[in-house]
């Protein structure tokens, strides 16, 4: 069976302590990265690659070492999970479709778990850690490569980008079908237990998610077209 998922209070101690993290993180890797030379922006860009390739890959093998590979939980079928790859294959392989995507699933992605948090591998210490710096890589990334790269995005990209995501969430939830035992990748079997105003209470709640992220893929197309002309 699939891991209980575990939801802190909004506006608890653990919550703000996460804000808190990424309000401080985001900036500084953002600054840093300004004020490094090319050669050493690309060794810290090439570094979060490594890191968000690294723990996908170790939190594969970790349980499947350790006897305890839950089919339910631990695939990276989770949108930040899919999101996460890209942050690492696209700093390799800088494919604008890529970027694309990783703008729009990633930076979605970023800011709704870190508002409203909900911890579907456990509450280790590690895991907690990964979160924050995960989910910030997911926005940091797509960043990088925008301001200092000069990557931009296409015309409709938020609209090709959504329609791919279509794709994403038949494979995903026929997935949730074949495994079963309360599978819920990208939360397409049941609606998340996080207090969020874009979760409708089931059967409801995908149509809430596909307005959501028609709304939010539009905004943040303008948003790139506004700042990075």
């Amino acid at each position: 069976m699939a891991i209980e998922p575990w939801v802190p209070e909004i506006g608890g101690q653990f919550w703000w302590n996460g804000v808190f993290f990424v309000l401080l993180f985001v900036p500084l890797m953002i600054f840093v990265g300004k004020k490094l030379s090319e050669e050493h922006r690309n060794y810290m860009l090439y570094g979060m690659g490594i890191y968000q390739l690294g723990v996908k890959f170790a939190n594969q093998i970790s349980p499947i070492l350790s006897d305890s590979y839950i089919l339910a939980t631990h695939l990276p079928l989770q949108l930040c999970s899919i999101s996460g790859i890209l942050a690492g294959v696209v700093v390799f392989y800088r494919k604008q479709i890529l970027l694309e995507f990783l703008y729009f699933f990633g930076i979605v992605g970023f800011i709704h778990s870190i508002l409203t948090p909900q911890f579907t591998g456990g509450t280790s210490t590690w895991n907690i850690f990964d979160y924050y710096v995960g989910h910030s890589m997911l926005f940091i990334v797509p960043i990088f490569l925008m301001m200092f790269y000069g990557f931009r995005l296409r015309k409709n990209a938020w609209w090709t980008s959504f329609i791919y995501l279509q794709l994403i969430v038949v494979i995903v939830s026929q997935a949730n079908v074949i495994i079963g035992n309360n599978a819920n990748y990208m939360y397409l079997a049941e609606a998340p237990i996080a207090d969020n105003i874009f979760i409708l209470q089931d059967p409801y709640h995908i149509l809430g998610f596909e307005l959501a992220a028609l709304a939010h893929f539009y905004l943040l197309d303008w948003i790139a077209r506004k700042v990075f002309k």
